[in-house]
């Protein structure tokens, strides 16, 4: 699909078709710019006006495939995804295999999962996933608990939970086994991006192969040597990379990350920005 406003590769605009269940181009770029208009009342994010939600990029990430076969080891793996906007990752995951009723999204605005709805023609009942509508640094959202090595509040795998009940994150510590984060981390300065890390520690499952994942703008290498470290700064790649060093116990994780090429549009935060694919995986 090629147009100066909407561009998907085939593998996108085939899942697109399928879910949407509209074939004709043409019909789908305007259904999906009527979506876009709506979205953009709600809050005028880049990635709306750049189509972002209409891509799964969640495909790209170097951790994939090993988070879709968490599933096929563990029919209680849970998988998250924060800031999920519309849900366009969490029908990837779903169609890729993962069990929709182990799936749940949160985003501030549920206005946006409602679009998700509208944008992919279902319904709470064909689509069944979890959502919760609120703030993840508010408490009530997320309680806090930032002692990873707290294993006392862990809860049995075999207990049943029911995603589409939860009103909150909370019953959710410890029992997360894939954790998405796309596009988050640099709305945020450094000390808050470390609230949020420590937030998202206490939700993984302590189990090999767990994982906390995603990508999004960093500072530059270059431009970050220039810069006054402080709470109030951004990250670099390798800064960013070396916060979840600190977060968790010696030895218990494996951090990896990658600088994708810099795009040509500046975020507004950051000025010049590189992109960071990482990922935090338990040993």
């Amino acid at each position: 699909m090629a147009s100066s406003r909407f561009e998907v590769d085939p593998e996108d605009l085939s899942l697109l078709q399928t879910l949407t269940r509209i074939s004709n181009v043409e019909e789908l770029e305007e259904h999906i710019s009527s979506v876009q208009n709506k979205a953009n009342r709600i809050h005028n994010y880049p990635c709306i006006g750049l189509f972002v939600f209409t891509k799964f990029n969640i495909k790209l990430a170097p951790k994939y495939h090993h988070v879709l076969s968490l599933v096929k080891s563990h029919t209680d793996a849970i998988f998250l995804d924060v800031g999920c906007c519309v849900g366009n990752a969490l029908r990837k995951v779903v169609a890729d295999g993962w069990p929709v009723e182990n799936t749940i999204g949160i985003d501030l605005y549920k206005e946006f999962w409602d679009i998700g709805h509208e944008m992919f023609k279902s319904t709470p009942d064909s689509f069944p996933a979890g959502f919760v509508g609120g703030d993840i640094f508010d408490d009530t959202t997320l309680a806090p608990s930032f002692d990873p090595s707290n294993k006392a509040s862990t809860i049995s795998s075999l207990e049943s939970l029911n995603l589409r009940s939860l009103t909150s994150l909370t019953p959710l510590r410890h029992r997360v086994s894939a954790i998405y984060v796309c596009n988050v981390f640099h709305l945020f300065n450094v000390e808050k991006q470390l609230d949020l890390a420590k937030r998202l520690v206490s939700l993984l499952m302590r189990r090999s192969g767990s994982v906390i994942f995603g990508s999004h703008g960093v500072v530059p290498a270059q431009r970050a040597q220039t810069l006054d470290p402080g709470p109030t700064s951004f990250h670099s790649a390798k800064s960013f990379a070396s916060m979840w060093t600190t977060v968790f116990e010696p030895g218990s994780v494996e951090v990896s990350w990658e600088v994708k090429a810099r795009p040509r549009k500046k975020l507004s935060v950051l000025g010049e920005w590189d992109i960071i694919s990482w990922s935090v995986t338990w040993i």
